[in-house]
């Protein structure tokens, strides 16, 4: 084979990889050698709920009400705000719950959420930490969903599943199509050691476990908990641990917001943070083939395109290359139609090549340090919770 050949076969083969091979090895392993945890429904340590919040004051308020009706006994329940820089009414807004137990922490001046959360953490008075986000409404009993796993020692944190709300018609039903795929994903990940990455808008942790990322770190949540990950201790995730946000209602905003994750995960590897540590091969396979192959996937996806095109010679490069073209074009036609409720058969490849592209401007932007620590937050609006009764494991 000529060497464009060559790329093209590795391309596809890391492609298939990620989308297909990665979790139909995870589905077996899980099955075949799980590593169950027993919980403890009636496990119910002090925690302190810490929400992360920058010009919140849309959401705050219904924030902290969602937190003080939650189903976790009230003395043993902090809650607290960090408060990064807020310009707004958002500290105004928490000061009027010190009645109910509410604290506030404000920092000034801003330095992002990562520094935030580094100087409120050492104030918590609890030992198990929840971080949620400010535009997260959770669950009734996901804290008691959260730390029931807690009280194995082997297990130093815990996630929960947090179901994006969106009806919009560019990318609603493939967003969730998606989250579907990457929780299927995570529980087997669970199943069989610990999940690559928390959701930092609701997961638990052992406060003695916690080890502070570097300030500017962007992906906090994930640091964090792969630091506890590095210690031996296990990452959990909990799919009846349920909290609800709405979807950023555009398509740039999701655009900024993916591709600041894939601009984090470079930065973390770059600066050697968020990586298992040595002999931790279950933890680097589901690393590498997770996260870092995931990240470069818009590479591979590129040279995928090239290489055939350069090999054309051969009709199954030609027919590979225009294959692709087809795809690329729909994903265009559903991206210029996107105000419009889309046909299946343009949804998903536009959404597909939106994260993509996401992903590529924040590996881009990851790799040459462009992205900035502070976070510019989406346009959402408060969450309608869905009507659901306590789920039980």
């Amino acid at each position: 084979m000529s060497a464009m050949e060559w790329v093209f076969w590795v391309c596809v083969c890391c492609l298939l990889y990620v989308y297909v091979g990665y979790p139909l090895v995870l589905a077996l392993w899980a099955r075949w050698f799980p590593r169950p945890v027993t919980p403890d429904p009636d496990y119910l340590p002090p925690v302190s709920l810490i929400i992360a919040a920058y010009n919140e004051e849309a959401v705050i308020e219904e924030k902290l009400r969602n937190a003080l009706s939650l189903d976790y006994p009230r003395d043993r329940l902090e809650i607290i705000v960090a408060s990064d820089g807020s310009e707004d009414c958002t500290n105004q807004i928490v000061e009027q719950f010190a009645d109910e137990g509410v604290r506030l922490n404000a920092i000034f001046p801003r330095g992002g959420k990562t520094r935030a959360l580094n100087l409120t953490i050492p104030t918590a008075s609890h030992p198990i930490i929840v971080l949620s986000d400010a535009n997260t409404m959770y669950q009734r009993d996901s804290i008691r969903q959260l730390v029931q796993y807690l009280k194995d020692p082997r297990v130093g944190s815990v996630t929960g599943d947090v179901k994006i709300l969106n009806d919009s018609p560019e990318f609603g039903e493939s967003e969730g199509a998606y989250y579907r795929y990457e929780r299927f994903i995570q529980e087997c990940e669970s199943r069989i050691g610990s999940i690559i990455g928390v959701d930092g808008a609701m997961y638990a942790f052992k406060r003695d476990l916690f080890i502070p990322p570097s300030d500017e770190i962007i992906l906090d949540d994930f640091v964090t908990s792969m630091n506890i990950v590095r210690q031996g201790y296990r990452v959990l995730y909990n799919r009846h641990a349920l909290a609800y946000e709405n979807a950023t209602p555009t398509i740039g905003q999701e655009i900024r917001r993916k591709s600041r994750i894939a601009a984090g995960g470079m930065q973390a590897l770059l600066k050697g943070e968020g990586l298992p540590a040595r002999g931790q091969w279950r933890d680097w396979f589901m690393y590498l083939s997770h996260k870092l192959l995931r990240w470069f996937t818009p590479f591979f996806l590129i040279g995928a395109l090239l290489s055939s095109a350069l090999s054309s010679a051969s009709p199954l490069y030609l027919l590979a290359f225009w294959g692709q073209g087809i795809f690329y074009l729909l994903a265009a036609l559903g991206w210029a139609l996107s105000s419009r409720k889309l046909p299946a058969f343009l949804k998903l490849p536009f959404y597909f090549c939106m994260i993509n592209y996401a992903v590529l401007l924040g590996v881009i932007k990851g790799l040459l340090g462009l992205q900035k620590v502070t976070w510019k937050k989406a346009d959402r609006e408060l969450v309608a919770l869905p009507n659901q009764k306590t789920t039980g494991l």
